[in-house]
């Protein structure tokens, strides 16, 4: 099975390579060689957590070939230089057709319930507990960066949610958000609009590319976490 990549450098020693055609599955590595070099273990985990929420799909069986297609390297924007424009690939301007929002769909639920799943015995005192180098400084920063950066996206489209009226909780700030999600990824389907902020483009597969990576790695981030406190 020969898989499809696009590689980028999301930020400065974080590049990604993205499955095409497999939405939420991609590969993390310092080095695009890395990224790349994992990526056939990842696609494969990839069909892996699959079956693990549907096991009626079939299994995968054959050797995983890769090849890049496309290499997006990251830069400033000259709007803000604190902006790093990343990347919008070739796939992504194709508009959504009715079987990839389905697919979204249902693959956000399942993303949404992994992260559910990996927090849910977790204490209070945990989740709001300071963690020692972590950007976003505890669990729950994490969760609240989820929300705010899956709504953000949909901000490039004009389809986001007013901010100020977004709950402070954040896993009620995260229902809120992905009940938007699902009700504009619908309104979206055959949508051809590209949209640019910061010399970035944007589109609504591009948004739905961001969207699964994001809470799925985060989801991951968390449960590593959780493993040192």
């Amino acid at each position: 099975m020969r898989i499809y990549l696009a590689v980028e450098d999301m930020e400065p020693n974080h590049w990604i390579a993205w499955a095409i055609n497999l939405p939420a599955c991609f590969s993390s590595a310092t080095t695009a060689v890395d990224a790349v070099a994992h990526a056939p273990q990842k696609i494969t985990e990839y069909f892996s957590w699959l079956l693990t929420h549907n096991n009626l799909l079939p299994a995968i069986n054959q050797p995983i070939e890769v090849e890049v297609v496309e290499t997006f390297h990251s830069f400033a924007s000259s709007d803000d230089p604190e902006y790093i424009v990343n990347a919008f690939f070739d796939d992504d301007r194709r508009p959504l057709e009715y079987w990839d929002v389905e697919i979204a769909l249902r693959l956000l639920n399942w993303t949404h319930q992994d992260l559910l799943s990996v927090i849910q015995s977790v204490t209070q005192e945990k989740l709001t507990k300071a963690i020692s180098g972590e950007v976003r400084g505890s669990i729950t920063g994490i969760l609240n960066h989820v929300a705010i950066a899956e709504n953000w996206y949909f901000e490039q489209l004009s389809c986001g949610l007013e901010r100020a009226k977004l709950p402070d909780d954040p896993l009620e700030k995260i229902a809120i958000v992905r009940a938007n999600t699902q009700e504009q990824l619908v309104k979206l389907t055959g949508d051809e609009q590209i949209t640019k902020n910061c010399d970035e483009l944007w589109s609504a597969r591009k948004i739905v590319r961001r969207t699964l990576w994001h809470e799925r790695d985060h989801a991951q981030h968390i449960m590593q976490l959780l493993r040192s406190l």
